[in-house]
């Protein structure tokens, strides 16, 4: 699948379904994950081997590319978000790979349990 398949997202639509949100997806690998933005630009996550871990977030207004890092080194990317199926799938344009999917999002902070 290519990114042109999808439905770009605006950095204001990402914010409104990210921020203060738990999210539940699928990264490169086959791992699973959920993870919880705060309000505050930080996040905590947990995957399914139970690694956890927290780290930084940003948006880009205008690209409407989200930008991660984690803090103990498990991901730092920047990639944009599109709506693909009723999911955020996010696009790595440097590698020409699709990262991580969400497809499933819960307003508020729920515990990290995958």
């Amino acid at each position: 699948m290519k990114a042109e398949e999808g439905r770009p997202l605006s950095g204001e639509e990402l914010k409104l379904r990210l921020v203060d949100k738990t999210v539940y997806g699928e990264y490169l690998g086959g791992f699973r994950f959920i993870s919880y933005f705060a309000l505050d630009g930080t996040m905590e996550g947990r995957n399914h081997v139970g690694c956890h871990n927290r780290g930084v977030w940003s948006i880009d207004a205008v690209e409407g590319a989200l930008s991660v890092e984690w803090d103990n080194g498990w991901d730092r990317t920047t990639t944009r978000a599109y709506e693909v199926e009723g999911q955020i799938r996010f696009y790595d344009s440097d590698t020409g790979r699709w990262r991580q999917t969400l497809h499933t999002i819960v307003d508020g902070r729920l515990p990290l349990n995958v």
